[in-house]
């Protein structure tokens, strides 16, 4: 289960990247009747594991996987798909960076951001559009109330 802190977090700072590279991000289970025309982000998240520090421990600890995924139209190009998924990359990269000297406000206590992937597109999909993945490793460290 992922929790509410992270989706929030993680949604925060795509939010911004995505606007501010012109594109809009979409919430899955918000069930939009239609999508942008141009290329949009698509945000879900994988919790790979959610348990407690051990015995008697106040601290749960949660591992994942923030997922974004930017879907292009066919025939857009890959450089900009490329250009874009490095933005939204270097967005997360920026958090952890200010997050070294100040804690910013789309960071709660107990999140940290990790590693990063790259999922190349599968070009035999079907469909009018090509999906260029970025998969954001993230660990919280939550106390339980």
């Amino acid at each position: 289960m992922t929790s509410p802190a992270v989706w929030s977090s993680a949604w925060a700072i795509a939010l911004a990247a995505a606007q501010a590279d012109g594109r809009e991000l979409l919430d899955p289970a918000a069930q939009k009747q239609s999508v942008p025309e141009g290329p949009y982000w698509l945000m879900e998240t994988a919790s790979s594991t959610s348990d407690r520090a051990g015995a008697g421990e106040p601290v749960n600890l949660e591992d994942g996987t923030v997922w974004l995924h930017l879907m292009v139209p066919r025939g857009t190009g890959t450089l900009t798909a490329l250009t874009s998924r490095k933005a939204m990359s270097d967005a997360f990269r920026a958090v952890m960076k200010e997050a070294e000297t100040t804690r910013p406000a789309s960071l709660p206590v107990g999140l940290y951001y990790h590693d990063h992937s790259f999922d190349p597109p599968n070009l035999n999909q079907d469909g009018d559009r090509v999906r260029f993945s970025l998969g954001i490793d993230y660990e919280y460290q939550d106390i339980l109330q």
